[in-house]
């Protein structure tokens, strides 16, 4: 490596590369001499100091080393639904070096399996609730890790607390470091082209995340987090450094269980950074707090609430905004690239948004651009968002396609489309691969979606592509509502013909109820599914 100044020692690289080092591990011993006396995760059932967590951590990687886990090469998979002992593993992956793979539970059986053998752990760590599952894994996987039972151990198998008791609390590998670019956690996309994807985040990039949470969310010392969301996702997992950088409370929480959430919300502590609201909740949370009248003063203080603006009935943007006195989080993200727009420019409050509202301001710790399908750059406002930084993933574990299609020199590229403003903001359009071509012309769902949803009878509304002889593919519009007798397609027509071109209009139209609409474990709606639904006569709207 050549440098630019020359410090007069040998091996001036060596040198460099060591003063830099920090990794996840050091900031859990960070926390320690910090705050190692206050609360770092939360449970109903147990609270946990960041001195008890670090003992536990320190015991469980002990133990891993002990049954040959080598540092810097054993793998770690963990199945469980949100508890503390997936914070221990994570951070024992840390310390020891390994890769971590949060597998998602929600898989079915051969995307499941397919995580399984993308990382081949030598150790899995499950909880009873989904037991059931290593029996998938024992049949079809070709990996065969060692099980360690998070619950009650069947058939002699090893238990999580007796493995964590044949360790010892002392700091592991004293004389060694891990470098901040060795792979941490490996998280799953969501698999809607084929099988997930494995997505590797380094200890350099889980920190960049944390410190960007920090800096574009306004938290601060003391700030805790309530997590909902899967660990498995990266908007929980990337809390955890952030709350040991904060020296806040973790509270996980197995799936949005509403009244634990009010629980948390309404007892006395520090502020909480995000009370993440994903579009599949919005509605439950709003139900709730008008059953039992609660607002801003009846909760502790929110740093930021919300989450996916665009993908949220606006109606209910207003409500949730006027209800508890808050901005709306207009974040934008993905797994590879965190929320790489989740700067500022959050909605106001009692504004039921529009196009000017959704606008994005770019986040802390990232560079970005929009290119073409070639991957040059775009001489207009309007390409696909391609970027790069601290907070971007490694890439994609064992899966070279993937990694030449989606990075080029050190940018990766997004598969989202957007149109630059001056005002240096930015506006989403949609998918790549959701743009629907009717006969040489563009159609990006999202624009029929926002008009859509802006109905004050419509909860949730999608746009998806279907076979057409004469255009090639048409745009089909699928709406929930709880009143179908008084939402008419008809209406709903004379709506999109107000604000599109005609092209532009759908040719079908769905009209279900909420609960008919398939989504994923983060609430977004699956369009790959409802591309499957079979296509009605009485849906079409019209001919041309």
């Amino acid at each position: 490596m050549q440098f630019n100044f020359d410090l007069g020692i040998d091996d001036q690289g060596s040198f460099v590369r060591e003063t830099r080092q920090f990794n996840v591990g050091d900031l859990l011993r960070k926390a320690v001499r910090k705050y190692g006396d206050r609360t770092a995760v939360s449970e109903p059932d147990r609270t946990v100091t960041y001195r008890e967590l670090n003992n536990r951590v320190n015991r469980l990687t002990h133990a891993l080393l002990d049954r040959a886990c080598a540092p810097e090469d054993a793998t770690v998979g963990v199945l469980a639904e949100n508890r503390g002992e997936i914070a221990e593993v994570m951070y024992a992956g840390a310390k020891g070096g390994w890769l971590v793979s949060a597998l998602n539970w929600r898989l079915n059986r051969a995307e499941l399996t397919h995580c399984v053998d993308l990382v081949e752990p030598d150790i899995l760590v499950a909880s009873g609730q989904y037991r059931d599952k290593l029996d998938w894994i024992d049949a079809d996987a070709d990996s065969d890790p060692e099980y360690v039972h998070l619950d009650d151990p069947v058939d002699g198998g090893l238990g999580y607390e007796e493995l964590l008791e044949a360790g010892t609390p002392n700091e592991p590998l004293p004389d060694r470091r891990i470098d901040p670019e060795q792979g941490l956690v490996v998280l799953n996309t969501s698999g809607t082209t084929g099988l997930p994807k494995g997505v590797v985040i380094s200890h350099r990039c889980w920190l960049a995340r944390a410190y960007r949470n920090i800096i574009d969310f306004g938290l601060e010392a003391g700030d805790d987090q309530l997590v909902w969301p899967p660990m498995f996702h990266m908007i929980s997992a990337d809390f955890l450094p952030t709350m040991a950088t904060l020296g806040g409370t973790y509270y996980p929480i197995d799936s949005f269980d509403v009244e634990r959430i009010y629980e948390i919300l309404r007892a006395n502590g520090s502020p909480i950074a995000w009370m993440v609201l994903l579009p599949g909740v919005v509605g439950e949370f709003l139900d709730y707090a008008e059953e039992y009248n609660i607002g801003a003063e009846d909760v502790r203080e929110l740093r930021n609430i919300g989450a996916l603006a665009d993908l949220v009935d606006p109606k209910k943007v207003e409500r949730v905004t006027t209800r508890f006195n808050m901005e709306f989080k207009n974040s934008y993200g993905a797994t590879e690239n965190d929320n790489a727009l989740s700067g500022g420019h959050d909605i106001p409050v009692g504004v039921r948004p529009g196009q000017e509202e959704y606008r994005k301001v770019e986040s802390s710790f990232i560079d970005m651009k929009l290119i073409d399908e070639e991957w040059n750059d775009i001489d207009g406002n309007r390409g696909e968002l391609a970027v790069r930084g601290p907070s971007v993933c490694s890439g994609y574990i064992k899966n070279p396609d993937a990694n030449r299609e989606d990075f080029s020199d050190g940018w990766f590229r997004t598969g989202d489309i957007f149109r630059w403003h001056d005002d240096g903001t930015y506006s989403f359009l949609n998918r790549r691969k959701y743009l629907i071509k009717s006969g040489g012309e563009n159609i990006y769902p999202a624009e029929l979606e926002g008009i859509l949803v802006g109905h004050e009878l419509v909860e949730d509304a999608i746009t998806v592509r279907v076979s057409d002889k004469k255009w090639g593919e048409v745009p089909r519009a699928v709406v929930s509502t709880h009143s179908p007798e008084e939402l008419s397609k008809e209406e709903l027509m004379a709506r999109l013909r107000d604000d599109l071109a005609n092209y532009k209009l759908p040719h079908y139209i769905d009209i279900v109820d909420p609960d008919e609409l398939p989504r994923s474990a983060t609430g977004k709606l699956v369009r790959e599914d409802i591309e499957e639904w079979e296509m009605q006569d009485a849906d079409r709207v019209r001919k041309v």
